[in-house]
């Protein structure tokens, strides 16, 4: 076996390598910012054209998601949400939880998930009733938020969390 092609070879692919890795880490305008890979986007002016969401939201499963980056109680975040035109996010697929999951990460936010003081049932922000799971509920916590965990936890909703709205594309 030639060593000498051996060696090269691999400074070759460790070479490419880091090219690769700092282009990508000092040249990120070529790509547009995507919380699943290095898809390119296009804004013009304050909405993308492309998907019919405001400039800074992201647009999955055929509906626009703002994820904020101050924190406010559960009321201000809801109403945060209506003076941009849509509600705190309503989690009913499997799916839309992975995705706002997985852009939460190890971060906590609220959703458009509550109960009225004193009651058992959950209700999202379009009164639909939910039928799963939320941890933490003993508490008499009574608003929601997901992140940190891979489960809906209940949290008081006077405390101040990061939150997500959604509304359909214009």
């Amino acid at each position: 076996m030639n060593w000498h092609m051996v060696i090269s070879g691999f400074i070759v692919v460790v070479i490419k390598a880091v090219g690769m890795t700092v282009f990508l880490l000092y040249f990120p305008q070529v790509f547009g910012k995507s919380h699943d890979g290095f898809i390119p986007t296009e804004s013009y002016g304050t909405t993308n054209m492309l998907n019919g969401c405001p400039k800074d939201w992201d647009f999955q499963l055929g509906r626009c998601f703002f994820f904020s980056t101050s924190e406010f109680s559960w009321e201000k975040s809801r109403d945060d949400c209506a003076t941009k035109g849509s509600t705190l996010a309503i989690v009913d697929t499997a799916e839309k939880l992975k995705f706002l999951q997985d852009v939460a990460g190890a971060e906590k936010y609220f959703v458009g998930l509550m109960r009225q003081p004193g009651e058992k049932k959950w209700r999202w922000v379009n009164n639909s009733v939910f039928n799963g799971n939320v941890t933490n509920q003993d508490q008499n916590f009574n608003c929601v938020t997901i992140g940190l965990t891979k489960t809906f936890d209940a949290a008081s909703c006077d405390i101040s969390y990061r939150w997500i709205c959604e509304r359909t594309p214009k």
